[in-house]
């Protein structure tokens, strides 16, 4: 008996070989994910509640934390009592120059109304305020003499009046 150690092609074999040929050619054909120059996706910010915002900036300064703090409080409790959604951002800021594109930000945040502690923010408050007319502004306890074109000034001792600004935010009906 004669005994053959030669391989012979075999079917399987011949259908392993044209399914990975299939496969090579499905991997070059197929739609892979590319590089779009590396462009991060657009992000916006939404409010689907529709309801008016106020936002608070401020520096995290030792000295400002006390008013930035009682502030908050009567924001918030403003915000509950008129269905006026609050938020803050409270950032270390040593000017004005490092505070105006925070005030930006809450600006394209579409925050309706704006309050600031602290003298970066309320410094920076005028610039920003002039190229954002649809923007109400408060400015909490202002440094004497800053000129405050178009927003309101209140002392630690008016924090009651949010109450009152942020009740005419709401749509009159």
């Amino acid at each position: 008996m004669k005994l053959s150690f030669r391989p012979r092609p075999s079917r399987t074999l011949t259908l392993a070989a044209a399914a990975a040929a299939l496969l090579v050619i499905a991997a070059a054909l197929w739609p892979w994910p590319h590089d779009d120059g590396g462009a991060p996706a657009k992000t916006t910010a939404n409010d689907y509640s529709l309801r008016p915002s106020a936002c608070l900036a401020a520096d995290d300064s030792t000295t400002s934390a006390p008013l930035v703090q009682h502030t908050w409080t009567a924001l918030q409790q403003a915000g509950q009592d008129n269905q006026v959604n609050v938020q803050q951002l409270v950032i270390p800021a040593k000017d004005s120059t490092d505070a105006a594109p925070y005030l930006s930000g809450l600006i394209a945040q579409r925050c309706t109304m704006v309050v600031t502690v602290g003298a970066p923010f309320n410094t920076a408050l005028p610039a920003i305020a002039e190229n954002a007319p649809h923007v109400r502004f408060v400015a909490i306890d202002p440094p004497t003499g800053t000129d405050l074109k178009g927003a309101t000034s209140l002392t630690p001792d008016q924090l009651d009046q949010l109450d009152q600004s942020l009740h005419s935010l709401l749509p009159q009906h």
